[in-house]
């Protein structure tokens, strides 16, 4: 991983950056492991070639075809190169057609074929890899897709290994943020956040947060964790493969969801995991649990996107606060709480102020979303249901109702 990685405002030299930085990783390092874990037969790395200082040849014609509509840096990409769907983003009187996006996209699919296999042609050896990137970020003026290909390019160029876009047997992954960049090998087939669901519902949160999630609140044997908003079940489902000494405990006030996450408990059950869960359907500021119970709460909250909305999260979030604060063992408890909604959640932690003392936070990109993961403790202060008479009794008549 590079720090202080500054791309400067020219194209030309942000592709030479990313060119060279190819010699950067510890490449021999990455690749024994990579070797061990797919039983790879020959070695990777059998020849280091130094590059030549000439960086590929830019294809905006190819590249600049798969960046969508919606892209924050199409501004900072001059004018001339610009494909003519992305042009019309600056002319919103002229909409493109489905024909000419799916001309666009068959024509990008069909060059890049053409374009990897003039590459496998003149490479002989070594795994068929391809380069994907993902990048954060608005100050950019290049995609990702162009990005890739400059460090791909410099890869086959090192060590000579043929370039497939489907059918690799290695795939390298490059990260650009705003202020770093690094680079990962990927160690399994599949992503790991589709690894324990069969079920999924419109706004899954990924099993490797979950897990990390978790992981973060420090639970002790013999603790309980509860999840008031728990969609499928993917925090408790994590929390109970990995601490197997705590009990787990989740809910949802929509009973499709808590038949999702039933259907994905039984899914483990049946591979012969055991797990110390279970689901059931309530309300998150009515939770049927007696006071001092729970000694985590661990919880995707909702972001008021795709469910909800900013001015539903600003009641939810302060009843759901209370009910935690009531549940949760005075002085030891503690929360851990995910959000995208900031604003809300901020705005409702100086509420409960003396229920909640927030020790941390960390933020993190979810599908291009910057989130924050809350961490939270309980103080000693014994909760006062008054709290929740003085909120309904103080509520004005425009806001959204109770949940």
């Amino acid at each position: 991983m590079v720090t202080n990685f500054s791309f400067p405002d020219n194209r030309e030299q942000c592709f030479q950056q990313l060119y060279k930085f190819a010699e950067k990783p510890d490449w021999r390092k990455g690749m024994s492991v990579w070797k061990n874990v797919f039983s790879f037969p020959e070695e990777p790395i059998q020849e280091v070639k130094a590059l030549n200082n000439d960086y590929c040849k830019p294809r905006p014609d190819i590249d600049l075809k798969r960046m969508k509509l919606t892209s924050q840096i199409i501004d900072n990409i001059p004018e001339g190169i610009l494909p003519q769907h992305l042009k019309k983003k600056r002319q919103p009187e002229e909409e493109q057609t489905n024909a000419e996006i799916n001309s666009a996209v068959t024509d990008t699919t069909v060059e890049s074929e053409e374009d990897s296999s003039e590459k496998q042609r003149v490479q002989a050896s070594g795994p068929k890899f391809r380069i994907s990137c993902n990048r954060t970020g608005t100050n950019h003026n290049f995609g990702s897709s162009e990005a890739a290909r400059q460090f791909g390019g410099a890869v086959n160029e090192m060590f000579g290994w043929p370039v497939d876009l489907s059918c690799f047997e290695l795939e390298i992954l490059l990260y650009i943020d705003t202020e770093f960049v690094y680079v990962g090998v990927c160690l399994t087939r599949e992503p790991l956040f589709k690894r324990n669901l069969t079920n999924f519902g419109r706004t899954n949160l990924r099993s490797t947060i979950c897990y990390n999630m978790v992981r973060l609140a420090a639970p002790q044997p013999g603790e309980v964790i509860v999840d008031p908003l728990c969609g499928g079940a993917t925090i408790p489902m994590e929390g109970s493969l990995t601490y197997s000494k705590v009990l787990h405990l989740g809910g949802d006030n929509f009973g499709q969801a808590v038949k999702r996450s039933r259907d994905n408990i039984d899914y483990l059950v049946k591979k012969g995991k055991s797990m110390p869960i279970d689901v059931a359907q309530w309300d998150a500021a009515r939770l049927p649990l007696r006071n001092q119970c729970v000694d985590i709460i661990v919880s995707d909250l909702p972001f008021g996107k795709r469910i909800g909305s900013k001015g539903d999260n600003r009641v939810l979030y302060y009843n759901s606060l209370l009910e935690m604060a009531r549940i949760t063992r005075t002085g030891t408890g503690r929360a851990v709480l995910l959000t995208h909604d900031r604003n809300s959640m901020m705005r409702n932690i100086k509420r409960v102020h003396t229920l909640w003392k927030s020790a941390t936070s960390r933020t993190i990109n979810i599908g291009g979303l910057s989130a924050v993961i809350y961490i939270l403790h309980r103080t000693a202060l014994l909760f006062d249901p008054n709290l929740k008479i003085a909120s309904k009794t103080h509520k004005k008549p425009s806001e959204p109702g109770e949940f």
